[in-house]
């Protein structure tokens, strides 16, 4: 039954796609400086051991960068708020024709992961595509790592799913507890 919610969710976010746009281009933004962190780590600490400091100075650019990746999660976790908000009758007629709790939540949950996971991927694949460029015209000093390059790819995808999940459980499993005619009435 949960996955008939996947794939309900699925046709859905389809349909939604227009409203996924900016969650996913923030969640980018945050993806892409997370991997060019990592991908110039080894330029970063030699240009910061120059100024001394190197670790405390490495720590603080991840920390802008994991920063800006999670204000893409909550953006996409605001968005997900607001579809739910906007889905309240159309979550009342699941429940009312007996849909469990579970499926509806599966069904929610959907367009948060698919927008937190398209803008991470998205992001990671431009930072190693411009990193390639860059080192490949000789416009770039250094060229980046492949295992922080990896490290900072895996990193950024898996803290935008993570983030987007946890931030929009609690929302949907609220909106599928909603008594049916309680949505249906009064749409909130």
């Amino acid at each position: 039954m949960i996955r008939r919610g996947f794939s309900y969710g699925l046709l859905s976010t389809r349909r939604r796609a227009h409203a996924l746009l900016l969650p996913i281009l923030t969640t980018a933004t945050g993806a892409f400086l997370v991997v060019q962190v990592f991908s110039l780590t080894g330029s970063v600490k030699k240009q910061a051991t120059t100024l001394g400091n190197k670790d405390e100075i490495f720590r603080a650019t991840l920390l802008i960068a994991v920063v800006v990746l999670l204000v893409g999660v909550v953006e996409v976790a605001v968005c997900s708020t607001r579809t739910i908000n906007q889905r309240t009758r159309e979550i009342g007629l699941l429940g009312a024709t007996g849909v469990p709790r579970s499926p509806v939540v599966s069904a929610l949950m959907v367009e948060p992961l698919v927008a937190a996971a398209a803008g991470a991927v998205v992001g990671s694949v431009l930072a190693i595509t411009v990193d390639s460029m860059l080192a490949a015209i000789g416009a770039s000093s250094t060229s980046p790592q492949l295992g922080p390059t990896a490290l900072g790819t895996t990193l950024a995808i898996a803290i935008s799913i993570a983030s987007a999940a946890i931030t929009s459980i609690l929302p949907s499993w609220r909106a599928a507890s909603r008594p049916p005619i309680h949505s249906l009435s009064h749409g909130g």
